[in-house]
């Protein structure tokens, strides 16, 4: 990573070796030096403006990095992708979810889904944690998105055997959502969860 500023090294270091264009002006790197180094084959485009500062394969940390730079500013990995970062799920999900503020507009891209959303929350993460929705947030917009209701009791037991949520954390972020689909069936969960009734879905 030769002629790159120390703070974009610093800041490369924390997403996964990935940055965006954006980003590297905004330390003071040359768009001649950018350049340069596309065409060198040091720096890779992983998408329109997001280059993988690396040789070798880009591996999924990178992948996730890449696509939470391209979205921008509010962006956060959602639906299958959180559920895969957080563990709720074990398979990697085929393409990466993210959701958006409503009010954004961004240019599709390939092996991406983006959600747009007037409830997304206003998040902050340490250097290098991958910005990501709620355990419970996730939890719900799954189910939102399936008409398969053994799909939500497996979600949402799979979040309480593995201690990702709680019964209390649960039912406040549910309480937000008015027209939430599955409601009356997701309450009875949370509330078997509560009294330690919750049975597992046979394998």
């Amino acid at each position: 990573m030769d002629n790159i500023p120390a703070a974009l090294r610093e800041k490369a270091a924390t997403q996964g070796g990935v940055v965006s264009r954006e980003q590297a002006l905004g330390f003071r790197m040359r768009q001649s030096t950018i350049t340069s180094k596309i065409r060198s084959g040091r720096w890779r485009p992983v998408h329109r403006g997001v280059y993988a500062t690396f040789t070798g394969p880009v591996n999924r940390e990178a992948e996730l990095w890449a696509a939470l730079l391209y979205t921008g500013e509010g962006a956060l990995l959602s639906h299958q992708t959180a559920a895969e970062v957080d563990g709720l799920i074990d398979q990697r999900s085929a393409l990466i979810h993210l959701t958006i503020p409503a009010e954004r507009h961004i240019r599709p891209a390939e092996g991406l889904r983006v959600h747009r959303s007037r409830r997304i929350r206003d998040l902050r993460f340490p250097p290098g944690e991958l910005p990501r929705t709620w355990v419970e947030d996730t939890i719900l917009d799954l189910a939102s998105a399936t008409s398969d209701l053994d799909e939500v009791c497996a979600l949402v037991t799979a979040a309480f055997g593995r201690n990702k949520t709680s019964a209390g954390s649960m039912r406040t972020v549910l309480a937000e959502r008015t027209s939430q689909r599955w409601r009356r069936e997701i309450e009875e969960l949370i509330t078997a969860a509560d009294n330690n009734t919750l049975v597992a879905p046979l394998a």
